[in-house]
């Protein structure tokens, strides 16, 4: 009889515009079906990628039939912002939970809520039941499981009689880092050159990949570009730097960032701001015609500890990046030799990082060069191999105690939160 997992995306959406991190429920979906699972996908609406494999069957999140999804899995899986009534009654079915947290819910949702208080309590309610409730948790980076292993402590997870079953703690937490497509993009079109009213066929051209959001810093990419002006060369292109969802607002960064280029005269002559989202399936084609590409944030926590997906994209398609050092990505393209790393809100030096990937031949087909090798090492194949391993060894799967009797009471105490929040 053939396996049965559930995964839950939240409000993640898996369609053509697939945003960011939401590729990862894609990713483990697909993985789940290689391991001869039968999975049901629980999306937000009727909306849905093409093309994904075998075995995987859609379903628009619904409470009456989530309970059925729920009751027949063997498995079930959440991400960083989990719909907390399936996983509740996962976890009073004593279904098997996992959990990949591409992000810290409390940290990385700061600039998105509005920093009402109300609703922050809901997402670390949410964190918190999370880590209490999954049997199994996957995290991107070894930053990410040490800030995880400290909400265990504080929540009864790492007790004795854990730490005497598994002093690694391992069986409760691995990292599984965010990875690329092991088929490498080609390009097929011209889509800025030549094509972009603005930009030639030869310009420099630098790509910002995806959203505009309040941690990232993109006025100071327009005050580089302003320095950079005078070669009569580079240009910027913002693609996609709105959220594809209609519901969701022009953040107040994208506004200055757009006021900007129009107060320094660069707006649609050396920086170009472009609505539409690529859909997944066509952005390989977009990344490979630019030379370049961006990611630059503000000194703030949720810059220095999220997953920024755009410089897998800028990875996957062979480009050097430029990225500020307070990044939590910055030691990777450092260390790797992936592109060059600039001081964080200093425009003038962000411009020499720039101008130097585009006046040293050398130095630019050294990070070439290395992207080519580093890329082999960050295939999703390899880096989703630990949840391969445990889809497969289930013999060797050490369950550790959820402390009933206390995570019971956090539970309550959480759930009277989250209910309170969900009724305004």
């Amino acid at each position: 009889m053939k396996k049965i997992a559930s995964v839950f995306t939240g409000l993640a959406k898996v369609d053509e515009n697939l945003v960011g991190t939401a590729v990862i429920y894609k990713k483990i979906a697909e993985l789940l079906s290689k391991k001869d699972y039968k999975v049901n996908l629980v999306v937000p609406d009727d909306k849905r990628l093409i093309g994904l494999g075998r075995n995987i069957e859609f379903f628009v999140y619904n409470e009456k039939n989530n309970k059925k999804l729920i009751s027949n899995s063997d498995i079930v899986v959440f991400g960083a912002h989990p719909p907390i009534r399936p996983m509740l009654h996962a976890y009073g079915r004593k279904k098997r939970i996992i959990t990949y947290l591409w992000s810290i819910a409390p940290i990385g949702s700061l600039d998105f809520q509005g920093h009402s208080r109300g609703l922050n309590e809901y997402i670390v309610s949410l964190y918190n039941l999370t880590l209490l409730l999954s049997d199994k948790i996957f995290c991107r980076d070894e930053t990410a499981k040490k800030i995880i292993l400290g909400s265990f402590a504080s929540l009864g997870r790492m007790s004795v009689g854990n730490y005497n079953l598994d002093r690694s703690f391992d069986s409760l937490i691995e990292e599984a880092p965010f990875g690329i497509e092991k088929k490498i993009p080609v390009h097929k079109k011209n889509v800025y050159r030549d094509v972009l009213p603005g930009v030639k066929k030869d310009d420099f051209l630098i790509l910002w990949n995806g959203g505009l959001w309040n941690r990232n810093d993109g006025q100071v990419l327009i005050r580089a570009m302003g320095l950079l002006k005078k070669y009569n060369k580079f240009k910027l292109i913002f693609q996609g730097y709105k959220h594809p969802d209609p519901a969701c607002k022009i953040t107040s960064e994208a506004k200055k960032v757009i006021g900007l280029a129009k107060k320094m005269g660069l707006k649609d002559k050396t920086v170009f701001f472009i609505d539409d989202w690529v859909s997944h399936n066509e952005k390989g084609n977009y990344l490979t015609e630019c030379d370049l590409g961006v990611a630059t944030c503000q000194r703030v926590a949720d810059a220095m500890y999220l997953l920024k997906t755009r410089v897998y994209d800028y990875i996957w398609a062979g480009m050097p990046t430029v990225i500020s050092d307070c990044d939590s990505l910055a030691p990777l393209i450092s260390k790797n030799g992936l592109g060059l790393v600039c001081k964080t809100g200093d425009h003038k030096d962000l411009a020499e990082k720039i101008f130097e990937i585009y006046n040293n031949k050398v130095l630019k087909r050294k990070i070439e060069k290395n992207i080519y090798q580093y890329r082999k090492e960050i295939n999703w194949t390899k880096t989703l191999e630990p949840i391969s391993r445990y889809l497969e060894d289930r013999s060797a799967i050490k369950t550790l105690s959820k402390n009933l009797a206390f995570t019971n009471d956090l539970i309550s105490s959480f759930k009277k939160i989250i209910d309170k929040h969900e009724k305004k």
